[in-house]
Parts: structure tokens; sequence; C-alpha cells
């Protein structure tokens, strides 16, 4: 019997156990095949949504638009703010101690170039929130009126204290205000042939006379300021004022200097532009 049986050949030994072990395995890897594949089509479609939520909140050339826009408003109050604060509070020093010699100069000449002028040359600025939603012919005529009012009043307040001075002026405050006053009278005079371009386009085109005034107006403008803050350096005012406020008037002065000239410059490279494309 022993014989026999190690005679036999050894049958392989089938279990049971393995056949499920074997057949689990393989339906575990096919699981895991499908989540992994699953896992992998909804990282494509995240992203996918990242992608398309990013791409939406890039804004539009209209909405930046609309936020300098906005920008430039804001800048224009505080820049009305400065203008509104050194006029009153020169107009109340000099009418507090009367308006005669001295006085009746720093009024005249603040109210005509730091108010008057400084508005007159942002009437056509697109961000003023005085005049923005007027229309063109309605803002050119403000803009002759308020203009006239400013040359009249600074002109005649430079021509005052020239005349008290007997044109003796050795100050940078006097010189620049000489060279105000004579930049002032020739604006006003190039004022008059813009005024009737029409008229004398012969002689020089609409487009030429045009910049040649405003070239002329915001280079007074720039001066007349100049010279406003090296007054704030005269006797008049250092023996009415603290040193502190001597400095808070010259920055807002300054301010007031910057903020308005960005439309006139703007408006006069636009001009230059035109010229260059025709001539």
């Amino acid at each position: 019997m022993r014989e026999t049986t190690m005679a036999e050949p050894e049958r392989p030994v089938v279990s049971r156990s393995q056949k499920v072990v074997d057949y689990g395995s393989t339906i575990q890897t096919r699981t895991y095949a499908a989540r992994a594949a699953r896992q992998a089509s909804f990282v494509l479609i995240e992203s996918a949504q990242r992608y398309s939520k990013m791409s939406h909140n890039t804004l539009s050339p209209h909405e930046s638009q609309d936020r300098w826009q906005r920008v430039e408003f804001f800048l224009n109050v505080l820049n009305q703010i400065c203008i509104g604060f050194v006029t009153i509070y020169i107009s109340y020093l000099t009418l507090r101690t009367g308006l005669e010699g001295t006085s009746l100069h720093a009024w005249l000449v603040t109210i005509g170039f730091s108010f008057f002028m400084a508005e007159g040359v942002m009437i056509h600025y697109g961000g003023n929130v005085l005049t923005h939603s007027y229309k063109r012919h309605t803002k050119t005529t403000i803009h002759w009126i308020v203009l006239t009012l400013g040359g009249c009043c600074g002109a005649s307040g430079a021509l005052i204290k020239m005349i008290q001075k007997g044109f003796s002026l050795h100050s940078t405050h006097g010189k620049l205000g000489f060279t105000a006053f004579i930049l002032c009278i020739l604006a006003m005079t190039s004022g008059l042939s813009a005024l009737f371009s029409a008229r004398v386009k012969r002689l020089i085109t609409p487009l030429l006379n045009k910049t040649f005034h405003n070239f002329l107006g915001f280079a007074c403008f720039v001066i007349a300021l100049v010279t406003q803050y090296y007054g704030y350096q005269t006797g008049y005012f250092t023996n009415r004022s603290e040193t502190d406020f001597q400095i808070l008037m010259k920055c807002l002065t300054l301010t007031s200097l910057v903020l308005s000239s960005y439309g006139p410059m703007k408006a006069l490279y636009q001009k230059c532009e035109n010229i260059s494309r025709q001539f």
C-alpha cells in the first residue's frame, strides 16, 4: 500500500479559497482603476471650472474706463477743496485788514489766478465734476466768461503791485508776477483770435490758433500759481500767519497746480498730435 501510494502522481491541490482570492483581486484591481479614472475626470472638470471663473473676473475695457473716471472725479473734488480753501482764507485775510495796497493786490491775484483761472482751464476737462454733464457749446461759453474775469482780476492785481513798486521788481515773486502779467495779456489777446478763428483762418489755421492760445493760457496759469507759492514767503503773509500755516498754503497751492494741469496738458497733447498728422 505504501508503494502504490508513492507511485501515484501528485495531483495539484485546488483551493477554492485561492480561486476566490484571485477572482476577488481582479475585481479590486478593476475597482481601483475605475475609481482612479473617476477621480482623474473629476479633477479635470474642476480645473476647467476654476479656469472659467478666473476668465470671468477680468475687467472689460468699459469697466476699467469707469474706474479711471471715478479716480478722476475724486482727484477733481480734492482739487476743488484745495482751490476753495486757498481762496476763502486769502479773502478772509485781506478783507479783514482792508482792501488797499498789498491787500488788494493779494486778493485780486488770488481771485483771478488761483480761483477763476484754475476753474477756467478745467472747464473742458472730462473729469471735472462741475461741468461734466454740460454740452461743449455751454462749456465754451463758461470758459470765456470765467477766464475773462480771471484775466482781468489777475492782471489788475499784478499791475497794482507793479505801480506801487515803481516797476522795480527784484525778488523772485516780483519777476514771476511780471512774467505772469505779460503772459496773461498775450493769452487774452490770443483768446480773441481763437474766438474768431474762422475769420482769420486765411492767416493761421484754426487748429494752430487754438493750440497757441491753449499754450499761452496754460503757461500763464503755471507761472501765476508758482508766483502765488513765492508770495507766501513775502512779509505780508509771514507777518500774518504762522510757519506751519505757510507750509500748508504752499502744499495746497502746489497740489492745486498739479491737479488742475492734467486736463489742459491732455488737451494740448491731443492738439499737438493733430497738428503732426496734418503737417
